[in-house]
Order: structure tokens, then C-alpha cells, then sequence
């Protein structure tokens, strides 16, 4: 009999809720939930067809270990404690850094591993901790923490209410947004222009989210200086919000003195946006009543990612947009996640790598982490949902090399990806349709959503006999290695214990991740999580955040409890570093520039090997026609492109969404290795991230963030053939 389930989808942001049609243990269908409290009926392909990914005939159903080239299905006890053993001789030696992990983002969607994962290391005492984070959102963190006082205080657009909205580097209509909650992205923004108001997109391609307002082409990794030039005039036309500045923030002058040699007419040199243009925007934004600023990923990739959010998270708090309805306002969350953050060792912005570069909110700079395997700080790696191989700068194969050399790899995964190759044993990880859980911190915790409301949803389905739960898998690992977990012997022997019994006779009951989750909302004020599960089945609505209630309280986490409009560190940044690469931009205006492209059927590497979502058998270099005449080439013309780092030869597709001067090419593709992923590897797609670089010069040095947008290249036509189709 067809029983339908309600969940959400954890593969984007955007968590859309979803209805599931199953049966003997088979999804037969996955719809949008109509009756959802936010998606509303809204999810688009890659949650509705997940199905394919989930019932894949290549999913590892069983833990695996490598001997030499082949593969051999192992016992759980005897994965661990070959592993252990490992883990436990490196431990001994007195250096418990050098046992790493790197996370990917299907691990931050997942509640309760983020929880165990930072048990187990925090026993260990390490905190080398790696993830894809700092190759997309780590400097909004760094940013958060330094004018706010925690890295988890991350405002969000008011875009229900908003007047006026200005979007960099970002396409939620294809990719959701970035750590804000914005299901139905295309029709919410589109809503701000049929009320009256206007949406302005800075992209340097014409991107598919667009549609709902307005586009602008800006040379890619240039932002800096349109956002330097936009808070420049804001000030100069007197669009600051005195009396809030001067009782609630600090270093408005120094933050003035950094911008005041941006004018309108310079920014347009590098920008490619006229002095005329960008003078009219700060003049729209300056008479809405309401005005919001966002940025994303592709201005997050450049060199100055943290610089641009601190420009526009100071132009927001300046102009009065700040902390007010339909500007950029602090949700309040279930639980007070930022003082936590703020508090917790592991997240704090801290500096204790031997060559000075920082972890920021837990995270480590992933383009250093084969720098770090080489120098042999890193000699044991676990990798949880995540393929480094081809999500990092990976200049020449490099990270292939390093990973090649550690004395132990752990993949943690659904499936045997490129990175999984490489390791030593393959262990079985429960899909997000497997487990109970809620959308994750940003939105339950640290609420940031402009409408705010709480979820939860149980198992979809049970998971093959011999997958585990992430809580499980860390906390077997600490156990065999004698780690106390939580800095409490009592609560980690009964999760210990929990563990041991929890696949036996005697420990069905044993429901560790419920158990939290429903501790986690009844701590709140909130129902339990049966009483959401039965009542709340489409979600539960909670009050707007009606603003005015973070400037000038305790929300503010800085010692002094003002908002810091010029650290230190970003000022210092921002005068070493700017006006050289201003320069270099002059110097090199008539050379390309690379940035990545979303796709609406892909989600980095993790859709690769569905056959319901891939079908095209290489992704493509998207360029301008004026580029392409240059270059001599036609649709389906292969061309070579090469950086300081590396070259590739992939197909092309001309367009006139693309900025002259700039070539896209869809990232996480390049599959030519990708045993375990047979469909993958039949659509093999070229890695654009052979073109960045990694290491110390290749990362920006604020956040830790890698250098993967806005990359110089040169471009000529191919005399290599490549198959399209």
C-alpha cells in the first residue's frame, strides 16, 4: 500500500517541503508539498527527483575497504577498528592535529553530525577542520563576527517587504540562496517589482533569476570597488542615518576615510558599470523607504570577498536599512545559536596554524589543505559528503597527489566518489530521507529567514541494514578510541552506550537524533517533536521579525555592544590590497575572466550520477559573441583555456546572457575517474578548478577563502576534438 510522507528537501538552502509517495520501502513519487508554510507548493527538479539518487544501484550499502585497486565489503566492527587503530597510532604520537576532517554541504544540512562530528574532534583534541565552506560563504562568517560580535549573527533581506533590492553574485531562481531561506526565490522577488519597487541584479551574466527585475553586467571580481564607490555615495549625498550610527555603531570615520577615494567615474574603469549608472542606483536606494542589499556566491569567490560584505553589510547599517523592516534585519531563532557560536571554542575566529592563517567558524582554508598533507600536518583525513577532488582549487591535479600520501583516508558518503577512490575505507551514510531532522542552524536556530516558521519531519524511509547515522559512526569512533564526548564522562557514556545497543535486539528504541531534536524545541518553548510531527505536519508558522531589535541590545555581541563598521583587520586589508589590484585590473581589462555558472540540475558533484537529472555528457564554456568571433569559434567548438594554474579544452555555447571579456563554465563536473559513479563517468564533463589555484597565495587571507571566481585566462580556439554528444 502507497503511503505518502511529508519532509523537506536538504539539498539546497532552500529546503522546499516535499510530499513522498512510498511503498514497500520505494519512493514511487516526490511532489512539492502544497500546503507547505513557506515553499508553498514550490521544489524544483533536483528534490523531485531524488529518487534516482537515493535508489541508485551504486549506493554503498555496506562499509568498504580498499585493497590496492579493488574493493571489499567489510564488517562495521572491523571498519572501525582498523580504523581506530590508525586514528589511535597517529594520536599517540602526541600531535592529535594531524588527524583532519573536511566537510561538504550535504553535512551541514544534516543536524545532528555537525553535533557529534565536533564531539569527536573536540575529544580528540583537534580542530583541523576543513570544508567547502571557505569555498563559498566563510567570509560572511568572519564578517558577521567582527561588526557584530558572532559569526553566527547573519542578517537577511526583508524581501517581502522591501522597497528596493540590490543582488550580487547570486542566482537563487537556479541554486537557491546562500544562508538565507528563500524558497520560491523567482516569484518573491518578482513580487517587489509588481508592488511598485525595483530589483537590480550585478552579475557578470545575465542570469536566469533576472527575470524577475532588472540586470546590470559588472567585470567579474570587481565588486569591491562598485560597493566601495556605492557606500562612498551614500555618504557624499548625505544618505546616512546619523543618529542611529552615532547610538548604536562606531568607526564611521575610519569606514568614511577607506571609501572616499571611490567616486562613480572610477569604479566604472574596472567595473565595466558607468559612473551615471551606479549614481542612480544610490539614488533609488537612498528614497525607498525600505532598501536591502544581498550578496553570494560569486562575489564570495573572489580576492576581497570579505572586504565587499563588509562594504555591504556597512552601507545597510549606515543608510538606515539596518536592523528596520524590508532592509536587512537578525532573526531571532529557536535557540540563541550566535551567543553559543560566540562562545564555542571551535567556531570562534582563532589563529593557531603555524603560518598565521585563521579558522573561522570552524572551518580551516580548504585550498590549504594539500599545503598541509605535503608539509605533514595532516597525515589521517575523514571526509564527510564532500569531493574535495573536484569542489577545490585543484591546479595540475594536486589535491589527487596529496590525498594519495595520507596514511589514512575515511570517506563518509552515500556513494564511492572521485575522492572516495582515494580512500582507505568507505563508510555508509544515511540519506537525508533517512533521518529525522529540521533545516539546519541558519534557519531553525539562527533564523535567518524573512518568513520565519519551524519544521520537522521524521524518516522517509528506513535506511539498507548495514547504513548508519552520522551520531552513530562518530560516536563508535570515540569509543573505540576512548574519547570522552561533550566534556561530559556521564552524557558520553550514555551516548556510548546508546551506540553499542542501538543495532542490536535490545536498542530499537534507541533514537538518539530524536531525542535531541525534540530536547531542542521544547527548550525553545516549542513543541516536541511528536507533537510537530502529528500537528505540524506542513509546518509551523511563527511571527514575523518585525526589526528594531538588535541595534542598541544585548543581541549585539561586541564587547561594547556597538555595531564595528571598521575592523581593524579589513581597513588594513582594504588599504594593502585594493588599490593594487586596481592596478592589475587596468593592466589586464582586455584579458578573459573565468566565474562558474549553476546549474538547475546539479548540485555540485552530488547530482552527477543521476541518470534523471545528468544528461548531457560534458558541461560547456559559456561565451559572448563578440568573444567568440574573436576567438574564431562556433557552438560545439572546442577551445583550450588556460590560467597561471592550469589548462583544460572543453566545448563552448555562445550566448549573449555573458559579459564580453568573461567565459562561465559549470564547476564539479570532470568525472573521468569516477569508478563507483558508472553514469558520472559516461558524462564526464571537464573540472573547471584545474583552473585555480591553491595555497597561501591563492586564498584570501581574511577568511580563509579560496581564490574560484574572476580567475584570468586566456582563450584560443582547440585543434583537440571533443565529444558533445
Amino acid at each position: 500500500m502507497i503511503e505518502t510522507k511529508q519532509t523537506f528537501c536538504s539539498i539546497c538552502e532552500a529546503f522546499c517541503g516535499l510530499e513522498v509517495d512510498v511503498e514497500d520501502n520505494r519512493i514511487r513519487e516526490i511532489r512539492p508539498n502544497p500546503n507547505h508554510v513557506v515553499s508553498d507548493g514550490y521544489a524544483c527538479v533536483k528534490g523531485t527527483r531524488y529518487d534516482s539518487i537515493q535508489h541508485s544501484p551504486d549506493r554503498i550499502t555496506a562499509p568498504q575497504k580498499r585493497i590496492g585497486n579493488t574493493w571489499q565489503t567489510i564488517s562495521w566492527e572491523q571498519a572501525l577498528d582498523e580504523i581506530t587503530e590508525k586514528l589511535g597510532a597517529i594520536h599517540r604520537r602526541g600531535n592529535p592535529q594531524a588527524i583532519g576532517h573536511f566537510v561538504g554541504a550535504p553535512g551541514g544540512a544534516n543536524l545532528m553530525a555537525p553535533i557529534f562530528r565536533g564531539a569527536l574532534f573536540g575529544g580528540l583534541g583537534s580542530n583541523r577542520m576543513y570544508g567547502t565552506g571557505t569555498c563559498d560563504t566563510m567570509n560572511k562568517f568572519r564578517v558577521n563576527g567582527d561588526m557584530y560580535g558572532s559569526p553566527m549573527r547573519l542578517a537577511y533581506p526583508d524581501v517581502d517587504h522591501t522597497e528596493f533590492m540590490l543582488v550580487l553574485g547570486a542566482n537563487p531562481a537556479v541554486s537557491g540562496t546562500t544562508l538565507y531561506h528563500l524558497p520560491r526565490s523567482r516569484q518573491r522577488l518578482g513580487a517587489i517589482v509588481k508592488r511598485g519597487g525595483r530589483v537590480v541584479f550585478i552579475n557578470p551574466r545575465r542570469i536566469e533569476t533576472a527575470r524577475a527585475g532588472e540586470h546590470l553586467f559588472i567585470r567579474p571580481d570587481t565588486d569591491v570597488y562598485f560597493l566601495a564607490a556605492f557606500c562612498n555615495e551614500v555618504i557624499r549625498r548625505g544618505g546616512v542615518d546619523k543618529p542611529r550610527v552615532n547610538s548604536s555603531m562606531k568607526n564611521f570615520e575610519q569606514l568614511a576615510a577607506v571609501v572616499a577615494p571611490w567616486t562613480p567615474e572610477r569604479q566604472a574603469e574596472v567595473t565595466g558599470i558607468s559612473a551615471a549608472t551606479l549614481s542612480e542606483l544610490v539614488a533609488d536606494y537612498l528614497a525607498a523607504n525600505a532598501a536591502c542589499l544581498n550578496m553570494a556566491t560569486g562575489v564570495n569567490q573572489g580576492r576581497s570577498g570579505t572586504l565587499c560584505y563588509w562594504l555591504l553589510e556597512s552601507i545597510s547599517a549606515i543608510s538606515g536599512n539596518f536592523d528596520r523592516p524590508g532592509g536587512n534585519l537578525i532573526g531571532e531563532g529557536i535557540l540563541d545559536f550566535a551567543t553559543l557560536a560566540k562562545d564555542d571554542p571551535q567556531m570562534q575566529c582563532t589563529s593557531h596554524r603555524e603560518d598565521g592563517l585563521l579558522t573561522v567558524s570552524g572551518q580551516q582554508p580548504a585550498g590549504m589543505l594539500a599545503d598541509d598533507i605535503e608539509n605533514g600536518d595532516v597525515q589521517a583525513l575523514i571526509v564527510e559528503a564532500s569531493n574535495p577532488l573536484l569542489a577545490c582549487g585543484n591546479p595540475n591535479g594536486r589535491m589527487e597527489k596529496s590525498l594519495s600520501k595520507l596514511e589514512l583516508l575515511v570517506s563518509v558518503d552515500l556513494f564511492r566518489n572521485e575522492t572516495g577512490n582515494l580512500a582507505d575505507y568507505i563508510l555508509p551514510a544515511t540519506s537525508w530521507l533517512e533521518r529525522s531532522g529540521m533545516p539546519y542552524a541558519l534557519q531553525s536556530f539562527a533564523a535567518c529567514t524573512p518568513t520565519p516558521y519551524l519544521y520537522a519531519a521524521g524518516p522517509v524511509l528506513a535506511p539498507p541494514p548495514d547504513v548508519r547515522h552520522e551520531w552513530w559512526i562518530y560516536t563508535r569512533l570515540a569509543d573505540k578510541l576512548g574519547v570522552t564526548l561533550m566534556g561530559n564522562r556521564a552524557i558520553s557514556a550514555a551516548l556510548k552506550l546508546s551506540a553499542r545497543l542501538a543495532h542490536t535486539a535490545y536498542g530499537r528504541w534507541i533514537k538518539i537524533p530524536e531525542l535531541m531534536i525534540s530536547g531542542m524545541l521544547k527548550k525553545a518553548g516549542q513543541p516536541g517533536l511528536k507533537k510537530m510531527l502529528r500537528d505540524f505536519p506542513n509546518g509551523l508558522r511563527l511571527p514575523d521579525n518585525a526589526g528594531e531589535n538588535f541595534l542598541g541590545t544585548d543581541r549585539v555581541l561586541t564587547e561594547d555592544g556597538l555595531v564595528d563598521l571598521a575592523p581593524p583587520d579589513f581597513v588594513a586589508t582594504f588599504a594593502r590590497t585594493i588599490e593594487r589590484y586596481y592596478q592589475q585590473e587596468l593592466d589586464n581589462k582586455d584579458r578573459m575572466k573565468l566565474i562558474g555558472k549553476r546549474e538547475v540540475k546539479r548540485m555540485n558533484s552530488s547530482c552527477a550520477n543521476s541518470d534523471r537529472l545528468v544528461r548531457e555528457i560534458t558541461n560547456y564554456a559559456y561565451l559572448n559573441p563578440q568573444d567568440a568571433e574573436r576567438i574564431g569559434v562556433i557552438d560545439n567548438d572546442a577551445i583550450d583555456v588556460a590560467s597561471d594554474y592550469g589548462a583544460i579544452t572543453i566545448p563552448v555555447r555562445i550566448t549573449d546572457e555573458m559579459m564580453p571579456g568573461t567565459v562561465a563554465i559549470p564547476q564539479c563536473w570532470g568525472h573521468q575517474k569516477a569508478d563507483g559513479l558508472p553514469h558520472a563517468k559516461a558524462h564526464p564533463g571537464v573540472n573547471s578548478n584545474f583552473l585555480a589555484g591553491d595555497g597561501r597565495d591563492s586564498i584570501e587571507l581574511l577568511s580563509g577563502m579560496s581564490h574560484l571566481s574572476g580567475i584570468p585566462v586566456d582563450i584560443v580556439r582547440s585543434n583537440r576534438i571533443v565529444t558533445v554528444a
